[in-house]
C-alpha cells in the first residue's frame, strides 16, 4: 500500500499516512498493524516522529485484557516508552521547536490543580498516560501536548533514549525510600528495567544493594546486571546473611517476592512497592504492625525525575545499550512474546523508517 506525502512548506517532509499497533478492543490479544491517518496537533500540541518506544510491563497487562485495565478506551493506540523528534507544531506552540529531540511525560495530570501544582502530577485525579488512556507511540508519529515533552541530549542513541521514562519510575522509587542510603542495606526484587534502574539509583546514593532474581528461567538479565557490577542473589531464600535489610524495593509483581520482601525487612524497615500486580497479593499485616514496616506505593514519576534519568543515560549510555533488544514494529508479536517470556531486557520498537518510505515515494511521485 502507497503512503502517499502531505508536504507543507515550512515544516519537515510528513506522510499523511502511517502504520499503528493498535488494541482494537477490551478483547484478550486483540491487537493488530494498521494504516492510519497521521494525527494533526491540535491547539497546544506538537507532532512528534516516533524514533523507537520500549514495551513495559503495563502494555502486556493491557493487551492481555488483565484486572484493572478496565478505564482504557475500547480502542487505542499503544506504546508509552518513546522518543522522537518534534515535526510540527498546532497553535500556541513555537515552531522554533521543530526539530527538538524529545521523550514524552507518558503519565502526567492536569497541571492546573493543587497536587499538580504541589509537584505531584502522577497523582492527579484528572491524570491520564499515552498509549494506555489516548493514541500512543507504537506509531510512526504520535500527537502530545507540547507541556508534556522532555527534550533531550542529541548524543542519545535512540534505543537508550526509550529507557528514560522507566528510568525515571525507578528515580521515584529510589526517592520514595527519603532516607540518607549511605551504608544502608537495600535490595531490589525483580531483574528488569525498572529493577536493574533503581539497583544503579540507590548504588548512587551509596547503598550496598543486592539484586533477588527468579531461580529459575532465562538469566540473561542476572547476568546483565551482574556486568554493570550489581550483585545478584537467586531468590530472597539465599539472601547472604549479614546486616538486617534496611529497605526493600519490589520491581518484579510476583506475590512470592512480595511476601518475602515483608519478611526478611529489619524491624522499623520500608518496603517500596513499584511493581504492579495480575492480582493482588496476600499481605501479612500483623507481621507489618509488629515490626513497624513502612510500606509505600509509588506510581510513575515527576519532571525532577526525568532530569535525573536523562542524567544516567547520557553518562552510562555504553554501558546500558546491551540492555535493549530492538525490534521492528512489524516484528511486534515477537517483541511481545520476549517480554513475556522475559528473554530479554527491554524490547524496544523501531517503526519503519519515514525516511526510506519518503524516500521512495517521493522517488515514485517525480518519476509521473
Amino acid at each position: 500500500m502507497m503512503l502517499h506525502l502531505g508536504v507543507a512548506s515550512t515544516d519537515p517532509i510528513i506522510l499523511e499516512q502511517m502504520h499503528a499497533l493498535v488494541k482494537k478492543s477490551r478483547d484478550r490479544r486483540d491487537i493488530g498493524l494498521e494504516v492510519l491517518s497521521v494525527p494533526s496537533p491540535g491547539p497546544g500540541q506538537v507532532l512528534i516522529e516516533t524514533e523507537a518506544v520500549g514495551l513495559c510491563g503495563s502494555d502486556i497487562h493491557a493487551i492481555n485484557g488483565q484486572v484493572g485495565y478496565e478505564w482504557m478506551p475500547e480502542r487505542v493506540t499503544l506504546g508509552h516508552e518513546a522518543v522522537g523528534r518534534i515535526v510540527r507544531t498546532g497553535s500556541n506552540v513555537d515552531p522554533a521547536r521543530i526539530g527538538n529531540r524529545v521523550v514524552p511525560m507518558a503519565i502526567d495530570g492536569c497541571l492546573e490543580c493543587e497536587t499538580c501544582l504541589s509537584g505531584a502530577p502522577q497523582l492527579c485525579l484528572e491524570r491520564d498516560c499515552l498509549g494506555l488512556s489516548f493514541d500512543g507511540a507504537l506509531a510512526q508519529y504520535f500527537v502530545l501536548d507540547a507541556d508534556r515533552v522532555f527534550v533531550i541530549d542529541n548524543s542519545l542513541r535512540a534505543s537508550v533514549a526509550a529507557l528514560i521514562e522507566p528510568a525515571a519510575v525507578a528515580a521515584h522509587a529510589v526517592g520514595q525510600l527519603a532516607v540518607n542510603l549511605r551504608g544502608h542495606r537495600v535490595v531490589v526484587s525483580g531483574p528488569g528495567a525498572v529493577g536493574i534502574l533503581s539497583c544503579l539509583f540507590a548504588a548512587a546514593a551509596g547503598a550496598d544493594v543486592e539484586l533477588v532474581c527468579p531461580e529459575v528461567g532465562p538469566q540473561t538479565r542476572r547476568e546483565f546486571a551482574e556486568q554493570l557490577g550489581i550483585k545478584t542473589v537467586y531468590g530472597q531464600r539465599r539472601l547472604a546473611a549479614g546486616p538486617p535489610v534496611d529497605a526493600w524495593i519490589e520491581a518484579s509483581g510476583a506475590e512470592a517476592a512480595f511476601s518475602g520482601a515483608v519478611g526478611s525487612l529489619r524491624r522499623g524497615g520500608t518496603l517500596v512497592v513499584v511493581a504492579l500486580f495480575a492480582r493482588a497479593p496476600a499481605l501479612d499485616i500483623n507481621q507489618m504492625v509488629r515490626g513497624e514496616l513502612r510500606m509505600c506505593g509509588t506510581y510513575g514519576y515527576t519532571r525532577a525525575d526525568y532530569s535525573t534519568a536523562h542524567k544516567l543515560l547520557v553518562g552510562w549510555q555504553d554501558r546500558l545499550a546491551p540492555m535493549v533488544s530492538t525490534y521492528q514494529l512489524a516484528d511486534f508479536d515477537a517483541a511481545i512474546s520476549a517480554t513475556e517470556q522475559a528473554a530479554v531486557i527491554k524490547a524496544v520498537v523501531v517503526p519503519e523508517s519515514t525516511n526510506k518510505t519518503i524516500a521512495r515515494s517521493t522517488k515514485d511521485d517525480l518519476s509521473h
